[in-house]
């Protein structure tokens, strides 16, 4: 597609493997819900969602952004325009619903079952807990929780330890670059809990190693994590 050759020119924080990731998470159980994304800023990963649902025929992406700036987070942009430009010139403009508002905002009378929930939004803890107990209610069983900044980002590493990591009702743990992905369960099973923690301790290595520095851990681990849970 050609499309694809021009998601990497629209601004965004998504490395290739990280886009490329979103759009197979896209294709995941169409019928089943719609996908939420928490975060658009200028569309790219929007574009990668809505391309990946609407090649197997899937729901729209509802994207939940007030576009405003946001002084104390280091945003000065009003980032609306370019994001309907963008989803516009590839062509998804028809598979997106826009909801520029806040992730509160949009969540209020919120009744569409969802089967696939990016969070990249706001950073800061308190924000990406408010998102993740605000939306994950709506998320069916079987369906999947992403979210993005989770190897570098304080406030989503937290949040993923204490909403996912430390409960049962997530399995399948996956970990591209800076994206982790789980699916929702009623209760993961003995063999499900031992996989997700040696994930998780593959994760824990990956991360000691990036920060004392070992030559080759980043590109290495960001492969074998890869490799091992995807």
């Amino acid at each position: 597609m050609k499309v694809l050759k021009k998601i990497p020119e629209v601004p965004g924080m998504l490395t290739r493997h990280e886009g490329e990731y979103l759009y197979r998470l896209a294709q995941l159980d169409p019928g089943k819900g719609v996908i939420v994304e928490i975060g658009s800023w200028k569309g790219k990963s929007t574009i990668w969602l809505a391309l990946g649902s609407t090649s197997v025929g899937g729901e729209e992406v509802y994207a939940v952004d007030p576009h405003k700036p946001l002084a104390d987070e280091g945003y000065m942009e009003d980032t609306e325009a370019e994001f309907r430009k963008n989803i516009n010139a590839a062509a998804v403009d028809s598979r997106v619903v826009p909801m520029v508002m806040t992730s509160e905002e949009a969540a209020k009378g919120w009744s569409k079952p969802i089967r696939l929930l990016w969070i990249d939004g706001d950073h800061r803890y308190e924000q990406v807990k408010r998102d993740f107990l605000l939306w994950e209610p709506h998320v069916v069983e079987g369906g999947i929780i992403a979210m993005h900044d989770t190897i570098r980002k304080k406030g989503p590493k937290r949040v993923l330890w204490e909403s996912v990591f430390c409960s049962n009702r997530f399995r399948g743990i996956s970990i591209v670059d800076n994206i982790t992905a789980a699916r929702k369960v009623r209760k993961t099973s003995i063999w499900g809990a031992l996989t997700k923690w040696l994930t998780i301790g593959c994760r824990a290595f990956y991360i000691a190693a990036r920060k004392i520095r070992i030559p080759y851990a980043k590109p290495f681990g960001r492969w074998i994590l890869r490799r091992l849970t995807t």
